[in-house]
């Protein structure tokens, strides 16, 4: 993580966006039509029967389960998990992206995991340590993943904007957007200006991979 404290001694980032909660809207180049999403997971019901029953197919929760707060057997409930198609032109039974309440599993960060049906059969194509906060509409149909992932750099929680691509089997890194974080005023985001873009966006990568937050 030492290498990335050079992001804050550079002058290569834009003045701040002082917005009062950068977490609700993903600040991204608006190349293409872009999906905002916040999941705040408080909701009781699925907005469509299908997720339940995708849930019980993968075997990741507990239909009989009631409790809310056990989060080590959890329910098959919109409080743990959250659906969302992965194409604009497929059914969501066959390619959707799972996010997953944070401290599930015993797991501290939210999780984002993509499946795909082949020959009958759910397959895991990605996994990410990462919040879903937006999807990029595309000409493939494929959305693209706007993904917000926690890093700790000197104390400091920071988080790492990046888009990821459907490459046809699994999705993969395109780029880092924007950077954001706290000081003592309150939150900031600065986005990462185009000449430096290639570089920083590779330096974020090995530290997601490096952190295991990319699986």
């Amino acid at each position: 993580m030492k290498k990335l404290t050079y992001l804050f001694a550079l002058l290569f980032l834009v003045a701040c966006s002082n917005e009062e909660d950068p977490i609700k809207k993903p600040s991204i180049a608006p190349e293409a039509e872009i999906i905002s999403i916040e999941t705040l997971f408080d909701e009781d019901k699925f907005t469509d029967a299908k997720h339940l029953e995708l849930l019980k197919e993968l075997k990741i929760c507990s239909e009989f389960q009631k409790d809310t707060s056990n989060y080590f057997e959890p329910a098959c409930s919109p409080r743990f998990f959250k659906l969302f198609n992965m194409r604009e032109d497929s059914p969501v039974e066959n390619a959707f992206l799972l996010q997953i309440k944070s401290k599930v599993g015993g797991i501290k960060l939210r999780r984002l995991v993509a499946f795909v049906r082949e020959r009958g059969a759910l397959v895991k194509t990605n996994t990410f340590v990462a919040n879903l906060i937006g999807l990029r509409k595309t000409k493939s149909k494929h959305y693209d993943l706007i993904l917000r992932f926690n890093d700790n750099v000197e104390g400091d929680i920071i988080f790492y904007n990046t888009i990821f691509s459907w490459d046809g089997k699994k999705y993969v890194f395109k780029s880092a957007e924007t950077i954001e974080g706290t000081d003592a005023n309150g939150p900031w985001r600065q986005r990462i200006k185009a000449e430096f873009k290639d570089s920083v966006s590779r330096d974020i990568y090995n530290t997601l991979v490096k952190n295991e937050m990319i699986l």
